[in-house]
């Protein structure tokens, strides 16, 4: 991250790559997931440069409140069962991966086949399939085996 540079060679929009994107997204939700979760001003924690509150400290706080023995593994994949859990729901609304489209004027250049191949990636980085479905196998390491059979049982979720 430290040479990320809009100018020289790696120039937008071939830089940062689509792996180094999904990082910055899921490091992104994950920390706005857990201050939603926990009533946190994101300005205290996911938009500071040094946050009183980070999720290396997060997790003292929910074992404190709660008597649960949460440390940060744990609490990263509370959020990962969290993001499925909406993403689901949105799936089972009808999304997929046609409605996710920034506006037509979100950007002064457009670049479609970057913006699939970004969206390819992420997809597999979240293990989604190809349409943006958790597969049965991602919800199932969640304990999320119910909501992979609800898809099953609505036609959502075909071979895994």
């Amino acid at each position: 991250m430290l040479d990320w540079e809009p100018r020289g060679e790696h120039g937008i929009p071939y830089y940062p790559t689509p792996d180094i994107c999904c990082e910055i997204v899921d490091w992104m939700e994950t920390l706005h997931t857990i201050d939603d979760a926990l009533g946190f001003c994101a300005g205290m924690s996911s938009f500071c440069l040094k946050p009183p509150y980070h999720i290396h400290n997060m997790p003292l706080l929910v074992s404190a409140a709660t008597g649960m023995d949460i440390d940060e593994a744990g609490i990263k994949k509370i959020v990962k069962r969290s993001r499925n859990l909406h993403r689901a729901l949105n799936v089972r609304r009808g999304m997929r991966r046609v409605d996710e489209k920034p506006p037509e004027d979100h950007w002064k250049k457009r670049f479609p086949e970057l913006e699939q191949k970004l969206l390819d990636t992420y997809y597999r980085y979240k293990d989604w399939n190809n349409d943006g479905i958790p597969t049965k196998e991602s919800l199932q390491a969640l304990d999320l085996g119910y909501v992979a059979e609800d898809l099953e049982q609505r036609g959502i979720l075909k071979n895994g």
